[in-house]
This record gives structure tokens, sequence and C-alpha cells, in this order.
């Protein structure tokens, strides 16, 4: 049902077969990540926020890319919670390339090895926090996450991840000036968005995709 694929830029991925969609862009996984939910998202928000340090929520940790970019180019002390209903086998996951194209091979391993639903260290500037259950039926509690990566799969194949009720308790979950990046910029998004309270904008998307959103909780 998942396959190993590459990606243009060199980088692995993975692919549902039942869905036919892959977990990132088959243009380039790596570099998706990086501007998607490294610079648009969490060095956007390390940057309007000097010496601070964010609480990251991760909407599908999936390959664990953006989890692994995300120690790679912390400039930070950084919280990352991250939600998974579905866990890829080890057996896909060691054959991933990320932590080898990031140099941080051991910090990957552990990052996947780690327990569900414990806080797990990974170094003294980055802790992770692993959910094994279905995104929409979690409580994210109340003002608590700087920065948000819904990288869930597309609207088609993951409705209830996309709608308005979902995004009003991610919302509610963030705290002021908090922002959310995601890939998907369809019409329905970028409407759910607005009416749970985000202000959106539209920005240059990655090789294969012309746009993708941010949004941020103006308070």
């Amino acid at each position: 049902m998942i396959s190993l694929i590459e990606t243009k830029d060199g980088s692995f991925s993975l692919k549902r077969s039942d869905l036919n969609e892959s977990y990132h862009s088959e243009y380039g996984a790596l570099s998706e990540t990086k501007l998607v939910f490294i610079d648009y998202g969490f060095l956007y928000w390390c940057n309007n926020n000097p010496n601070a340090n964010p609480n990251v929520l991760e909407i599908g940790f999936g390959s664990g890319l953006n989890a692994i970019a995300t120690m790679k180019f912390n400039p930070a002390k950084v919280y990352y919670e991250t939600i998974e209903l579905y866990p890829v086998p080890v057996e896909l996951i060691q054959k991933l390339n990320y932590g080898k194209l990031l140099s941080m091979e051991k910090e990957f391993e552990t990052m996947h090895l780690s327990p569900w639903e414990e806080t797990v260290e990974i170094d003294n500037t980055f802790s992770i926090s692993k959910h094994h259950t279905a995104a929409q039926n979690y409580d994210f509690g109340n003002e608590r996450f700087d920065v948000v990566y819904l990288d869930a799969f597309s609207p088609d194949n993951e409705p209830e991840l996309w709608t308005i009720d979902f995004f009003k308790k991610i919302y509610q979950s963030c705290r002021a000036n908090a922002v959310l990046t995601t890939y998907c910029c369809k019409g329905i998004v970028k409407r759910a968005l607005k009416e749970a309270g985000f202000q959106i904008e539209k920005l240059p998307g990655p090789e294969g995709k012309r746009e993708v959103l941010r949004a941020i909780k103006r308070i």
C-alpha cells in the first residue's frame, strides 16, 4: 500500500497506492518542505519573534521530513508535537534518505524510534511528542502553539482535516500571531481558514505548484 519513490530533487518520498497520493511533491520532497513549512512557516515566525522558543504542531507526521528539517534549520529551542493515525512501517523509514541529506542520520533514527505518547528530547534544542491518533479527535488544548504545519493528505482523501470545525480547533490551540502553513491552496481551504478566524495570504509555491497558503492568527 505504501511504496518508496524518488523525487526530482533527489530526496525520497512515499506513495499511498490506495489514495493515489504521495506524501510530498514528486518534484522535490525536501525542497517542498523547506519552502512551505520551514521558510514560510517556522523561520518566518522565528524571524518575527527573535529569542523566543516556539511550540510547533504538525498535522501528519508521515515520513518525519518536516520534523527533521525543523530540527536542522532550528535557531531556537523547539517543542514539537505531531499527530499521525497511520505510522509508516520502520522498514520504509530506514530507506528514506533525509537523515543523510541533512547530515542528521542519528537524529532522524532517534526521532522515529522514540515511543509514542511521550515527550522525548532528541537534543538540548529539540523535543518531540508523537501522538498515534486521529487528528480530528485529538484535544489540542488552548493557546499552546506558535507554528502549525498542516500537512495532511489532500481534501479529496482526508476531508475531515480541512473543515471549518477542524480549523476552529486549530485556531483555538494557537497563541497570538501564530503561523500556519500548508501546501493546499484550494478555495474551500481558504474559505474555511478565514471562517475559522485566520488571516490568509497566498505565496509562490515550490516547483510544480503555483501557490501555497500561510495563515496567521492576528490578535
